[in-house]
């Protein structure tokens, strides 16, 4: 399952929304600022908040759940 059909699954949003969280995410990976790490540190969350400060923490929750997706399919 791709990142998109899990968030239109498990938040029940429409496809709209989860092309936002895929963009924001995708943001956040063009920037250098995610690696494949498998938690959030406090450092990417600095980064995060620092890249994009007016972002009402839309970036850092799209990663979250990135992450959370992550882990659900290393998990199938």
């Amino acid at each position: 399952m791709k990142f998109k059909e899990f968030l239109m699954q498990e938040y029940h949003i429409g496809e709209g929304s989860a092309d936002d969280y895929v963009g924001r995410f995708n943001g956040i990976v063009n920037r250098g600022l995610y690696k494949g790490e498998n938690e959030v540190t406090p450092m990417i969350k600095a980064a995060i908040e620092k890249e994009f400060p007016k972002s009402k923490n839309h970036y850092l929750l799209a990663l979250q759940r990135y992450v959370e997706y992550k882990k659900t399919n290393e998990k199938l």
